[in-house]
Formats: structure tokens, C-alpha cells, sequence
């Protein structure tokens, strides 16, 4: 009896913690809740290090899908403790959890030159300090002046 008592009250307070995956709109969405919060820190954490832009749009979605359950719950009322403790989770989540925004684009042909044009003046800067080589120095010289007039 005592047993079931404990995972009741486990279950009330929420802490243990639980680590959802859902699929919504053709995407996974995990995250992690504790004490019926969810941590904004655990949304679309698989997809975290492993690609920014899969990244941004999980998060993206994770938002929407907070807000959509959110609503639903709103409109379908229940008298049990277990569902206000999650609507109020999603709505919590929907009104505070910013999704990771990431847009990843090719550099432009002269972008690209003024970053190689930085590398060298600042690869031939060090080069220079290092040796003392009035060779290096020159070469420095020519770079980094070439780089600060296409700035």
C-alpha cells in the first residue's frame, strides 16, 4: 500500500524525469520535463550538435507544437489533476520557450575572398611575430594591406 502511495505522489509532484518523443508534422520532437516543466534546454536536443539547420526547424516545430496542445487541452476541459498539470505545462511552454532560429547560407564569391584575404594577413601576422623574418614581414605587409582595402 505504502508503495502505491509513493508512485502516486511521485506522479503528482513530477519528479522523476520523463523524456517524451513525439512525432509531429513528420518531425521527432524530444525534450525533457521535471516537476511538470519542461526544459527548454532538452527541446530537440538529438538534433543539437548534429545539425544546426535540423536543429532550428525541430525547435520550430516543438514551439508550434506546444501551442497547438496547448489549445487543445484549453478547449477540452477535464476536472483531473493529471490534466491540469499538463496543460499547464504546454501552455507554459508555449508562451515562454524560444526556438533556436538558424539560417546557414553560402558565402558570396567576395565574401569569400575578403574572409582568405583575412586568413593570410592574420596567418602571416603571427608568422611574422614568431620568425622576425623580414622576408615574413613583407608578405605580412602586402596582405593585410590588400585585405584592409577590400574591407
Amino acid at each position: 500500500m505504502t508503495s502505491g502511495l509513493n508512485n502516486h505522489i511521485i506522479d503528482v509532484v513530477g519528479t522523476e524525469i520523463q523524456s517524451p518523443v513525439v512525432e509531429y508534422h513528420n518531425q521527432k520532437i524530444d525534450f525533457q520535463y521535471q516537476l511538470w516543466r519542461i526544459n527548454d534546454k532538452s527541446v530537440c536536443a538529438r538534433e543539437k550538435y548534429n545539425n544546426l539547420s535540423n536543429h532550428s526547424t525541430c525547435t520550430l516545430e516543438a514551439k508550434q507544437f506546444f501551442a497547438e496542445t496547448c489549445s487543445y487541452l484549453q478547449s477540452r476541459p477535464q476536472q483531473h489533476w493529471k490534466f491540469t498539470k499538463t496543460k499547464n505545462m504546454y501552455c507554459t511552454a508555449a508562451a515562454n520557450f524560444k526556438p533556436t532560429i538558424a539560417q546557414i547560407s553560402t558565402p558570396t564569391e567576395t565574401e569569400a575572398e575578403l574572409w582568405d584575404a583575412k586568413q593570410s594577413c592574420s596567418l602571416l601576422t603571427l608568422e611574422a611575430r614568431n620568425t622576425g623574418s623580414k622576408k615574413v614581414h613583407r608578405e605580412k605587409e602586402q596582405a593585410c594591406s590588400a585585405y584592409h582595402q577590400m574591407r
